[in-house]
C-alpha cells in the first residue's frame, strides 16, 4: 500500500442550470431536487462523510442562493465544513475549479475530489473510490464505468498504457475511434500539482474549458493516474417522490 495524505476536501460542482430536468429546475437547482425525501445532494454528502471527507466546496450558479442555504442547514446537521463559491458564468469544469483556487487556494493544497453532483450515489461511492486511491502509487485516480456501443461517442473515453496505467482521457470520441469501451465519470482524486495546469485550459470546441483536458496536459507531462471501474452512477432523472 503506498503512503498518502488522507483525503479530506472535496469540490462538487452544483453550478449547472439543469435544462434537461425542466420544468423542475425552473425554481430549484439540480443538485436539490428531491429524491425520496431529501435532496438529491445529500446522497453525494453522506458518501463523502462514510468516507471521512470533512471538508466540502459546492461550486453554485444558477439558483445560488438556494445552494448556499443548503450549505448553511448542511453544517448544522453534520460535522462536514461546508463552503460555496459562485461561478461567475458556466464556462466549464476548469473554469469552476479555478474559482475555487482563487477564493479558497487551500482547498487544493492536499489531494482532493472533484466530482459532479448529477448523480444518485450508492453510500460505499467516495470510500471505494478512496480505498482504490490509496492501494496505488499513482496520484491521481479516476472513476471509471463501462459504456454501452452506443453511448462509446457521445461520453468519455479512457486511453490506458500497457500497465494499464492511464494515458488519456478523450471527451466525446467521433463514432469509432473510441480507444476503449471504459469511460471516465466527472469524479477524480486530484493531486495539488494539477492546479498550474487549471488557468491554461482553452476553450475546447464545445465552448468550455474542460478539465479533462488539464488532466491530459498534467499526464503528457509525466503525471500518472489509474482508474477504478466503478457501478455506474445513476444519472438523477425526474420523479414526484
Amino acid at each position: 500500500m503506498s503512503s498518502k495524505s488522507v483525503v479530506k476536501r472535496a469540490i462538487l460542482l452544483a453550478a449547472g442550470r439543469g435544462t434537461r430536468l425542466r420544468p423542475h429546475t425552473d425554481s430549484t437547482p439540480k443538485p436539490l431536487l428531491v429524491h425520496r425525501g431529501k435532496p438529491t445532494l445529500d446522497y453525494i454528502m453522506d458518501s463523502l462523510v462514510l468516507a471521512g471527507v470533512t471538508d466540502v466546496v459546492l461550486v453554485t450558479h444558477y439558483l445560488h442562493e438556494q445552494v448556499e442555504h443548503y450549505a448553511k442547514h448542511r453544517m448544522d446537521v453534520s460535522e462536514q465544513s461546508v463552503r460555496c463559491v459562485q461561478q461567475t458564468q458556466l464556462s466549464g469544469t476548469a473554469h469552476a475549479l479555478q474559482a475555487v483556487i482563487n477564493a479558497y487556494p487551500d482547498i487544493v493544497e492536499q489531494p482532493y475530489i472533484l466530482s459532479a453532483t448529477d448523480y444518485l450515489l450508492a453510500p460505499e461511492f467516495f470510500n471505494e473510490l478512496l480505498c482504490f486511491h490509496n492501494e496505488h502509487s499513482e496520484a491521481l485516480t479516476v472513476s471509471m464505468k463501462d459504456l454501452p456501443e452506443a453511448e462509446l461517442a457521445g461520453r468519455s473515453s479512457v486511453r490506458f498504457n500497457d500497465d494499464q496505467s492511464i494515458a488519456e482521457i478523450v471527451e466525446k470520441p467521433p463514432a469509432g475511434t473510441a480507444p476503449s469501451s471504459i469511460g471516465a465519470n466527472l469524479t477524480f482524486v486530484l493531486p495539488p500539482a494539477l492546479t498550474s495546469y487549471i488557468g491554461k485550459v482553452p476553450k475546447s470546441p464545445r465552448g468550455e474549458r474542460e478539465v479533462q483536458y488539464a488532466i491530459n496536459q498534467w499526464l503528457a507531462a509525466g503525471g500518472s493516474a489509474r482508474g477504478l471501474i466503478q457501478d455506474t452512477p445513476n444519472e438523477w432523472r425526474a420523479d414526484k417522490s
